[in-house]
């Protein structure tokens, strides 16, 4: 087993934040796959995620292709994480089909926090990172200490994202209007239509904020979601 060799590996494709869990310890949150799947097999549950614009580099250079090319490159390298570096088998839980909130699993690493934007916020990354897969594997690693740091939040007295949202949808931590905001988005003429501009005002992380290239992508997806759902509502 090369272990440090497979995070570096990781690492050298964006996948700059990395988590180990020993399965029984998060065996709750990730119980509606343990009818198809038998989780004593597997005593590690990996969660790992990108901050910053490298991995969405890796993947475009990569050329991989289909209607969901970041989760298919997700797919691909925990497969080479764990079958080359690991030498062990694993078992997708996202991307799949399983009903896993990655919110509650993220939350016991201590890299997430909520936030006003209803998106969470990392200490360090600000809220330019995202969960890119979970999966078990049948091999014994070492599991990950949680990261332990202030809610950037909670010392932030200026409160941009909430000046700046033109739908006013963002307010308080745990208050988010996220009809207001879709309703908003769907709009034509909609300056929050491929970015959020509570999001690029926030002041943790700016420098890891995604490439345009790479914005587009994540809200045209996100909007074409909110379209077919509120689409149809828009006069109610």
């Amino acid at each position: 087993m090369n272990y440090s060799q497979g995070l570096q590996f990781l690492e050298s494709q964006g996948i700059n934040l990395f988590h180990a869990f020993d399965t029984t310890d998060i065996a709750e949150s990730i119980s509606s796959a343990a009818s198809e799947i038998e989780l004593d097999r597997f005593p590690t549950t990996v969660l790992i995620a990108n901050a910053g614009y490298a991995f969405w580099q890796s993947m475009r250079a990569a050329n991989v292709q289909g209607d969901h090319p970041v989760d298919q490159y997700s797919i691909l390298l925990s497969h080479e994480f764990a079958n080359k570096y690991l030498q062990c088998d694993l078992k997708i839980l996202y991307p799949s089909d399983y009903p896993i909130s990655l919110r509650t699993v993220g939350e016991k690493t201590g890299w997430s926090h909520t936030t006003p934007m209803g998106i969470s916020i990392h200490p360090k990354f600000g809220t330019w990172f995202a969960y890119r897969a979970l999966f078990l594997v049948d091999q014994q690693i070492p599991a990950s200490p949680p990261l332990v740091a202030d809610h950037p939040c909670e010392s932030c007295l200026n409160k941009p994202c909430q000046k700046v949202c033109p739908s006013g949808a963002v307010s308080e931590i745990g208050s988010f209007g996220l009809d207001t905001c879709a309703r908003y988005r769907i709009q034509d003429d909609s300056p929050c239509a491929y970015q959020c501009l509570s999001r690029t005002s926030c002041p943790v992380g700016t420098e890891y904020q995604y490439v345009p290239e790479q914005l587009k992508y994540h809200y045209n997806r996100s909007r074409t979601t909110m379209l077919k759902y509120y689409g149809a509502k828009t006069t109610d």
